[in-house]
């Protein structure tokens, strides 16, 4: 029987019905609050009709919380260098994607980038190495420039796509500090 039948607020550590309860009732403030914030107005038809639909929208978060096979642990640690780093990747890799999208796009010259693989060592099932693969696919395709393709944590690779190839491309694919 898969985990998260024998456990019916989500996978093992993950609270329960208990942490359920606490997931919903999280996410019912933060949907109340963005209706508040959407509406801008405290008549009491709307405050009604946010409470029902951030019941609704609550809900539909906990559904699919209760899908998830593995919980996420990130540490702290991991963006020591992330947090500085990816935002400026926004900035630096505007002026080759502009050059580059300029000649593909007015010249009409092909070009295609290049894909690479990298060694990724965050393999295994525990919340600390899916955390960090969550994380790394998502920050190392911030910058306009990196897209990461595929986390295959069998093989231990990486495969990621840059518009404009770098010296580096694992600096830019792999933003985290630290190891799973």
């Amino acid at each position: 029987m898969p985990d998260h039948e024998r456990h019916p607020g989500g996978p093992r550590g993950g609270g329960g019905r208990r942490g359920a309860a606490r997931a919903w009732a999280i996410w019912w403030l933060l949907c109340a609050a963005l209706w508040l914030a959407m509406v801008d107005r405290v008549a009491l038809d709307e405050l009604l009709t946010g409470a029902v639909a951030a019941a609704l929208g609550a809900t539909a978060a906990v559904l699919v919380r209760q899908q998830r096979r593995t919980l996420i642990r990130p540490r702290a640690g991991w963006l020591r260098t992330a947090w500085w780093r990816q935002p400026l990747a926004l900035v630096r890799d505007l002026a080759p994607l502009a050059r580059a999208l300029v000649v593909r796009g007015v010249l009409r010259r092909e070009q295609t980038g290049a894909t690479c693989a990298l060694r990724f060592d965050a393999a295994g099932d525990t919340p600390r190495a899916a955390a960090y693969r969550v994380l790394t696919a998502t920050l190392g395709s911030l910058g306009p420039n990196t897209i990461v393709l595929e986390v295959d944590a069998d093989e231990r690779t990486l495969l990621a796509h840059q518009l404009v190839p770098r010296a580096e491309p694992a600096r830019d694919a792999l933003p985290l500090e630290g190891a799973p």
